[in-house]
């Protein structure tokens, strides 16, 4: 080993202790790891490509002098190369006048597949740093790594190609940092699974390789950590259950082969209960009810004074698992969640100046241009600039098949290119896409935790003084022991546990269907509901209308009058163009070229065709232009005036050549909604509309309505939802959601068809992911499954537990017994509460094979 050393700038020595490893030893530097003087330093040094690590080395005590352990493959490379390369970089005149390179060692720029070219997305061409606070291990020792262009204190422990086991004792016994870490897992695109472990401080990720790299995985993991607020005090260590499950044995032997050891079993099983009196203190006194929570801690009292160790030993093991089965099916929940909607890329191909770049998504502006080609994720909300697309939109819009995307066309985060290859103007990145927005919801429907009482929790409550009443009867008939054999038979623990599971897996289970949960009372309720209200426009008739009848005077067809409509308003996008154009593509009219296009702003355009002056507007318009209309253009205008529908009057030349009438149309699915709400029902559903009431009367009496009111204002809607709940009715309002915020705040239940573009800002409780009616049904029997499953675990628990009961009283039950059937019927109604997911499971797989017929389609589509 050498030990030459050398006086250096910065109170810096230089030693070396091993091959293949350069010692820096400073004070001013590596006292504190975490300051800005040693990542600067870092920085620098890892410019050379050969340096692999660097572990600083910075003794609280401080009796040796801090430094850093560099390290480099000594077969490699050259000692002396490799000191000449740090010394450039730690010169800063030479970083500056730019003397020192920062070409990787092989002298090669790395490449992507397809000749992309694979940067980091960083300005400059080094390693940045991910601002970390190290965390030194009990030598007092921080460590940094090399991966790629990315430099970290995250450790490979273990890798296999899609598998990677990453440990950081940053982590260690901290979950807030874990949850932070697993939150930015949850929603990354190529991320199939992962698990964090606070006690081994390690991170396991699968993932998919076409998707992410090794490196990118460990960047996004970095960021997450550096981004995450940092816990001075470490965690307590959760050993409830364990101690609990310690307990069982060590009870049962001393309540059936060892007495001695009584004393002792009751000490660690008193220890095991505190937990329990916590909680029945916090209902008492902070929530001010008499909760199940007090009846298990009289049942522990009860255990304890009669010497039952075992039995109150499986009481308290049954409780603390329960509990760790509602934390991780809460959690699988959420995962489940955002795997329906919120996955998104972390990394894009930037196209700027002909070269595609890969950046780090979080880098994109509005304005930039990106690329996507078939079979990547979308990952921004944009404008197509350039190419053309299959687009499958099915897991954030609904759409059962492909939609054909091209220039000027708008595309959403977290949709798949099935086909095709598109350049995209980005106008929404990272946390602001619609598709991060519903990631961000469904974390906040995840964590309806129940805060409030759900249902479980009520009807546990409900039998906490039935029960004590009974085991006020036992007491005085048959002694202690029969009384806690009483009070152990409680209807309450068990579906207090089971509700919870049900509630959150069914909230999973609608996410899977394409129905996005905002509060999960909602969900409860729905069952509950005897009326809906529907608003009219945007919910039972589309945004589009339709052309009904076309009028034609002197000297002009049907046709032609529907093919100079058409012709004026080709270039033109508003709902009333889109149908005109719709019809005459449905009658294969060829349109012909316009020229001096003359828009006026409510009133209508004026083009020539075909060496006649068209225009098309309003009745308003003709008579300003002066245009004299024939008597039946007349009486067709009268009409549908009192039908409350739209008239296009088309002039040709000097006159009123005719008009078209537009409705509004009708979505195909409503009349088979309202069966299926009656049949599930539902006594009585209504129309509001602000059309006038012809129209509103006769949409009404053409679906079966009960009821309906026309010539509402939107400030109004909220006002006739308040008149029906004041009849008695519990009110679902279906709306648009864009004039209907206040109706929809006042309604029982309110459902919302807005798109996923501003669903953020909806006000309802749930949302359909479709542009339609189709989940309304659908929703009424998840609510109905929810409330059977809820019954049918109270049920799981009553029989067993009455059995019971009346066993203490005839039969001499005692306490053993009670605990044994009391919690077999809980764990019997958990696997009940969990039931939702098997058919999650069915619904995904039908998915995954749907979405593999549509990308096949796309690729043949493509290959044609």
């Amino acid at each position: 080993m050498t030990e030459t050393t050398a006086p250096a700038p910065m109170d810096l020595a230089v030693s070396f202790p091993a091959r293949g490893a350069i010692r820096l030893q400073s004070r001013s530097l590596f006292a504190e790891p975490g300051n800005d003087a040693c990542r600067r330093f870092l920085e620098r040094v890892f410019q050379a490509a050969e340096i692999e690590d660097v572990t600083i080395n910075s003794p609280r005590d401080g009796v040796e002098v801090p430094h850093a352990d560099l390290r480099f493959r000594a077969e490699a490379h050259k000692l002396n190369d490799v000191v000449n390369r740090i010394s450039g970089f730690l010169d800063p005149d030479r970083v500056k006048n730019g003397q020192a390179t920062t070409a990787p060692a092989n002298g090669r720029a790395p490449h992507g597949a397809n000749g992309r070219a694979a940067a980091d997305g960083r300005e400059h061409h080094g390693v940045a740093i991910t601002k970390v606070t190290p965390v030194r291990n009990a030598q007092g020792r921080v460590r940094f790594f090399r991966y790629g262009s990315v430099v970290t204190d995250w450790e490979i422990k273990h890798e296999l190609p899609g598998r990677l086991r990453l440990m950081n004792p940053a982590i260690h016994r901290k979950a807030e940092l874990c949850q932070a870490i697993e939150r930015e897992l949850m929603s990354v695109l190529g991320v199939d699974s992962y698990k964090t472990n606070p006690l081994t401080s390690t991170v396991l990720v699968k993932y998919d390789t076409h998707s992410l790299t090794r490196d990118q995985v460990i960047e996004i993991i970095d960021g997450a950590l550096a981004a995450a607020d940092h816990p001075e005090a470490k965690d307590k260590p959760d050993l409830h259950l364990p101690i609990c499950t310690i307990s069982m044995p060590v009870a049962a032997v001393a309540q059936f082969a060892a007495p001695v050891l009584l004393p002792a079993a009751a000490v660690l099983f008193a220890y095991t209960s505190i937990p329990t009196f916590k909680s029945a203190r916090a209902v008492l006194v902070e929530e001010k009810r008499l909760g199940v929570d007090v009846l298990d801690a009289i049942v522990v009292l009860g255990c304890l004074g009669t010497m039952s160790i075992f039995p109150g030993a499986v009481l308290c093991w049954c409780l603390g698992f329960g509990q760790v089965l509602v934390k991780k099916t809460q959690d699988d929940s959420k995962k489940l969640l955002l795997n329906a909607f919120g996955k998104q890329p972390r990394f894009v191909w930037l196209y700027r100046d002909g070269v595609e770049v890969q950046v780090s998504l979080d880098r994109l502006q509005a304005g930039d241009v990106i690329v996507v080609n078939t079979g990547e994720v979308v990952p921004v909300d944009g404008i197509i600039t350039e190419g053309l697309a299959m687009v499958d939109q099915h897991a954030l819009t609904g759409e059962s098949t492909p939609a054909e995307k091209g220039v000027g066309d708008r595309v959403f985060a977290s949709t798949l290119m099935v086909a095709g290859k598109m350049l995209v103007s980005v106008e929404k990145s990272g946390s602001e896409t619609a598709s991060a927005k519903i990631s961000r919801i469904l974390t906040d429907t995840a964590g309806y935790k129940l805060n409030s009482q759900h249902k479980g929790e009520r009807l546990a409550d409900r039998a906490v003084i039935p029960t004590l009443t009974i085991g006020a009867i036992g007491m005085a008939t048959m002694g202690p022991a029969g009384a806690v054999a009483v009070l152990n038979s409680d209807f309450g623990t068990g579906i207090r546990m089971a509700a919870p599971l049900a509630m959150l897996s069914t909230l999973a289970l609608c996410a899977s269907k394409g129905i996005l949960v905002k509060d999960g009372r909602a969900l409860e309720l729905m069952n509950e509901i005897d009326t809906v209200l529907f608003d009219k426009t945007g919910t039972l008739t589309r945004e589009r209308p339709e052309v009904g009848l076309i009028v034609s005077g002197p000297g002009c067809t049907d046709d032609q009058i529907l093919l100079y409509a058409a012709a004026a308003e080709k270039k033109f996008h508003h709902p009333i163009a889109l149908a005109i154009l719709h019809k005459a593509q449905e009658r294969n009219l060829e349109l012909p070229e316009t020229d001096d296009s003359q828009y006026k702003v409510g009133y209508g355009i004026t083009v020539n065709v075909d060496g006649r002056t068209i225009r098309v507007g309003s009745k308003r318009f003709m008579e300003l232009e002066g245009l004299p209309m024939c008597d039946a253009i007349r009486e067709a205008l009268d009409e549908a005036h009192r039908e409350g529908h739209t008239m296009v009057m088309v002039g040709v030349d000097d006159q009123v050549g005719g008009a078209i009438a537009l409705h509004a149309a009708v979505r195909p699915e409503v009349r088979d909604i309202i069966k299926g709400l009656r049949d599930r029902g539902i006594k009585h559903i209504a129309i509001i509309s602000g059309d006038h009431e012809a129209p509103t009367k006769k949409l009404a009496e053409s679906l079966g309505m009960d009821r309906y009111f026309a010539q509402v204002l939107p400030a109004d809607k909220a006002d006739y939802v308040e008149k029906l709940q004041k009849e008695g009715r519990k009110v679902c309002f279906v709306g648009d959601g864009i004039n209907d915020s206040i109706a929809l705040k006042k309604a029982n239940v309110s459902i919302s068809l807005r798109g996923a573009s501003s669903i953020a800002t909806d006000t309802a409780h749930i949302v359909f992911m479709e542009q339609g009616l189709s989940k309304l049904c659908d929703l009424r029997d998840i609510s109905r499954d929810l409330d059977r499953n809820v019954k049918r675990s109270w049920k799981m628990i009553l029989a067993p537990n009455i059995a019971c009961i009346a066993g203490v009283f005839t039969m001499g039950f005692g306490i053993m017994a009670s605990v044994l059937t009391n919690n077999v019927a809980a764990i019997g109604a958990l696997a009940n509460g969990m039931a939702p997911l098997r058919k999650i499971a069915q619904i995904e797989a039908e998915k995954k094979h749907e979405q593999e017929l549509r990308q096949a389609y796309g690729l043949e589509r493509e290959a044609l």
